[in-house]
């Protein structure tokens, strides 16, 4: 029987290498695929079903996971504005990341390539979802795709509910023996985190600290040792490391104070390296983003020089207060001035719960206006509190 299951293997790996080149040809084949940048989608669909043949021999988990709301056609009718969140890993050998990221780029809306010559990872908001995921496929092997409809209505909904206690999306330990806990709140920064490979997202933010038992529950419940804690919020690091202390892991705490140092610390896991090298290493990264966060006073009060009277906006440099005014626009325009925005290269902008996507667009425009040299990225972060959370690196 081995010996038979071993024929097997053999013959599913001449087939698969063989279905993969001729997929890559259909675009010189059929000139329509070559100027949509895209490869057949029926011979591809083959090529992936086979390579899952071969990786149930292999032993290897091949996960797809499809939300309720997701449509069986992968063809968006065009009145549909919200379109897709598409997300899925790219392998493969000598991935070139920067034509990735440009291609995938063109493609959507929202898009975040990250990764490197071996392993990538994509997400991105489209209306045909089958384009970057047939371009991916193209370039190397698919895996935890993942797609899931925006419609209007479902995410209104998404934004009226409580989140669970955990939102777990087993990742990272899949692929090495370390699992990541990351403390994000709304439904758009959870998306960011676990398409960077989050094992856990535990809900809290800036007036909802989760507990040491919340915190300890998420770590506890994951299939490795090894977990790396990030709590992006300085009142929430001192709750972390006590769950540190409680735990009989192998805990670690990258004392991420923002949410965008946290998506930075996030970015530099390397699935090769160990735990506290990838700690060292996080930890680096996380204090090489600038963080800017926009929101509304509750009180009147004098602090760094700035007079701020109950119910302006106010604007906070790496979770400093840094400018006070009467719109959002005038105080961001101005922390960026302070934070020399034109020394970085991306800027990218998470726009929270009671900002309007037309709002949101018309500060990502105004910002590209002042700095047209920089690349600026509009994420809908969903996230109570902060009208804008913007980073710069």
């Amino acid at each position: 029987a081995a010996a038979e299951e071993e024929d097997l293997r053999l013959v599913l790996e001449k087939v698969v290498n063989e279905a993969k080149e001729s997929v890559t040809r259909t675009p010189s084949l059929l000139p329509v695929l070559a100027e949509a940048g895209v490869v057949d989608a029926g011979g591809q669909g083959l090529f992936i079903i086979m390579e899952g043949m071969l990786r149930y021999i292999r032993g290897e988990t091949v996960e797809v996971d499809f939300a309720l709301e997701t449509a069986v056609d992968l063809h968006v009718p065009s009145e549909d504005e919200y379109g897709y969140d598409v997300q899925f890993i790219i392998q493969g050998q000598d991935l070139n990341l920067e034509e990735i990221r440009n291609t995938i780029a063109a493609m959507g809306e929202s898009t975040l390539v990250v990764g490197d010559s071996s392993t990538i990872k994509v997400h991105i908001h489209t209306e045909e979802p089958g384009t970057p995921l047939n371009y991916g496929a193209s370039v190397g092997s698919l895996s935890k795709i993942t797609v899931e409809n925006m419609q209007e209505q479902y995410q209104e909904f998404i934004l009226s509910q409580a989140q669970p206690a955990v939102t777990a999306s087993v990742t990272s330990e899949e692929i090495c023996d370390i699992a990541t806990v990351v403390v994000a709140q709304g439904p758009g920064l959870v998306r960011v985190f676990e398409s960077l490979g989050a094992s856990a997202v535990v809900p809290g933010g800036q007036s909802m600290n989760p507990s040491t038992e919340e915190l300890l529950k998420a770590a506890e419940e994951l299939q490795t040792d090894n977990v790396i804690i990030l709590p992006n919020n300085s009142n929430i690091i001192l709750t972390a490391q006590q769950a540190q202390k409680l735990s009989e892991k192998s805990i670690r705490i990258v004392p991420t104070r923002t949410i965008p140092q946290g998506v930075s610390a996030l970015l530099a896991f390397n699935y090769q390296a160990d735990l506290d090298t990838n700690a060292r290493v996080m930890e680096r990264a996380a204090g090489e983003v600038q963080t800017v966060e926009i929101t509304i006073a509750t009180r009147s009060v004098q602090l760094n020089g700035v007079d701020v009277r109950k119910g302006e906006v106010i604007g906070l440099l790496n979770d400093t207060l840094a400018a006070s005014g009467n719109s959002p626009e005038q105080v961001i325009e101005e922390v960026l001035r302070q934070m020399k925005a034109e020394e970085y290269e991306i800027v990218t902008i998470y726009y929270g719960e009671n900002v309007t996507q037309g709002e949101a667009e018309a500060v990502a425009a105004r910002i590209s206006q002042d700095y047209p040299e920089q690349e600026i990225e509009l994420v809908n972060g969903g996230q109570p509190h902060y009208l804008y959370i913007i980073s710069a690196e």
